[in-house]
């Protein structure tokens, strides 16, 4: 490493402590003009070996290992939440290659690189490696739950994985020159300066990629914001057409709401055709409770208190709030009570497939 500023800074602080134990107890009177000039020199001495220090902290401090968290069950979180680990890993990754750059630059300013020094740029580099490679698993977990509802944002992800995927590969090729110079330095031969200049020229290459995406990724919020706003809005037009025309009917419209959502989400995702489909369900269910209010079998509840229940529980599948809207489901299956038994209510918004259970009108169908 290089040693030269902080020997410096050492010989300073103990020259200070010589020449302060060297003072006599009682100070010469003198005059006071140069009394203000010794204070101007001694401040601006002070500031400068602050300065100093400080940079020498800045290009000698070692890089945070980073440790994985906890195992995170991504199904459990929100759309918004699996985000902001998207963004926040995005950030670290940028930040962590910038470091890497920079710990380069710092190494070969000499024109020379030392076995230590290797070691020194691969603590930084393996911290970046770190962060581009858990960035990545994060966007494979979001296409995973999202891809098929999520149009916008999954085009903003694509943009931001392109920019991971020329840092990865930038940051393969500082991998590879400190390779070369560690081969060489192993023999006893001291490293080329054709294998210094293509270290800095990837450092630099990398430096240009974390700055690309950092400039891409800095619309990632906004753009899932619209994303979802669309959905909701996309939700918000759609009518009831096929109202039911008792209690019964209502009853069980409900209960082919929540059998269809339960399918949809089977396997842990939504497209935007099912959203529809479960809008749609709603809808008419919705139209039947408030028509046909009241207990809808002997001794149930007052169907009218679940009125704008399937507007709230669609509008958190359009938000991406998935578990909040699994749970909605359960608790108002519960909330229902009793199946009723028989009678034909109405189908799903194509009309028709198969009976859904309690014999309700049409089931869900095959998923889109």
């Amino acid at each position: 490493m290089k040693t030269t500023l902080r020997m410096l800074i050492s010989a300073f602080l103990l020259a200070a402590v010589l020449m302060a134990c060297a003072r006599p107890s009682t100070a010469p009177t003198e005059d006071p003009a140069n009394a203000i000039n010794t204070a101007v020199a001694g401040t601006q001495q002070a500031q400068a070996l602050a300065q100093a220090t400080v940079n020498s902290s800045v290009l000698t401090a070692m890089p945070a290992t980073p440790t994985p968290g906890p195992t995170v069950e991504y199904v459990t979180l929100t759309e918004e939440e699996l985000a902001a680990l998207i963004d926040e890993a995005v950030a670290e990754a940028a930040a962590a290659t910038e470091a890497t750059t920079s710990s380069v630059y710092y190494t070969t300013s000499d024109d020379a690189v030392t076995s230590e020094e290797v070691v020194y740029v691969y603590d930084y580099y393996y911290y970046a490696d770190y962060y581009v490679e858990y960035a990545e698993e994060l966007l494979a977990e979001y296409y995973a739950l999202y891809a098929d509802l999520a149009n916008e944002m999954i085009a903003e992800l694509n943009a931001i994985e392109a920019e991971l995927a020329q840092m990865n590969e930038t940051l393969s090729s500082i991998d590879s020159s400190l390779q070369q110079i560690n081969s060489t330095l192993q023999q006893g031969a001291a490293a080329t300066q054709e294998a210094i200049a293509q270290l800095e020229s990837a450092a630099q290459t990398a430096q240009t990629n974390a700055q690309e995406l950092k400039a891409q990724a800095q619309d990632m919020k906004s753009v899932l914001q619209a994303d979802q706003q669309g959905r909701v809005d996309q939700i918000a037009n759609i009518q009831p057409n096929n109202i039911p025309t008792d209690k019964i009917a209502a009853l069980q419209s409900a209960f082919e709401f929540i059998d269809f959502t339960k399918v949809a989400m089977g396997d842990n995702k939504l497209s935007r055709d099912e959203l529809m489909n479960i809008a749609q369900l709603g809808k008419n269910a919705g139209a039947g409770f408030q028509s046909f209010g009241g207990a809808g079998l002997p001794g149930g509840p007052d169907l009218s208190q679940f009125t704008g229940k399937f507007d709230e529980i669609t509008g958190q599948f359009a938000r991406g709030q998935i578990p909040q809207a699994r749970g909605g489901v359960d608790q108002f299956e519960l909330s229902l009570g009793s199946r009723p038994n028989g009678g034909g209510g109405p189908g799903l918004p194509g009309g028709d497939g198969p009976n859904l259970p309690g014999g309700g009108g049409g089931g869900p169908g095959p998923r889109p």
